[in-house]
């Protein structure tokens, strides 16, 4: 009887130990790192994740020119409010985009979630 408990007890740790998932991009995302993702024209799209009611990078560089991507995975709504844009309301799964033409620093918030804040900084 020992014994067939230690076997069903290896072979649950086996199956286990066979579910785990490595490292991946958006596991490096929520660390903090910037990510991008080709866009159809073959440029670099950026994206800030909207996730655990934070802006996941917090802080992004852009190019002038570029556009930056809010995607909200959050399981409410929320804004991208800064002194230059307004997403409005962004619902769970939704994208909100942005094209920065002015070199600068972008200090934006959620307006429904005042503590959520982000910087867009564009070169």
């Amino acid at each position: 009887m020992k014994n067939m408990i230690l076997i069903v007890l290896l072979a649950l740790i086996i199956f286990a130990a066979g579910c785990t998932q490595p490292a991946t991009q958006a596991q490096g995302q929520q660390a903090g790192q910037a990510a991008t993702t080709p866009s159809t024209g073959g440029e670099a799209q950026n994206l800030v994740m909207i996730t655990s009611f934070s802006f996941e990078p917090s802080t992004i560089t852009v190019p002038k020119g570029a556009a930056v991507t809010w995607t909200n995975q959050d399981p409410v709504a929320h804004t991208i409010t800064g002194a230059d844009f307004d997403s409005g309301t962004v619902g769970p799964g939704q994208n909100y985009s942005h094209v920065f033409d002015k070199a600068g620093t972008y200090e934006y918030h959620c307006a429904i979630h005042p503590s959520m804040k982000g910087t867009v900084v564009v070169q």
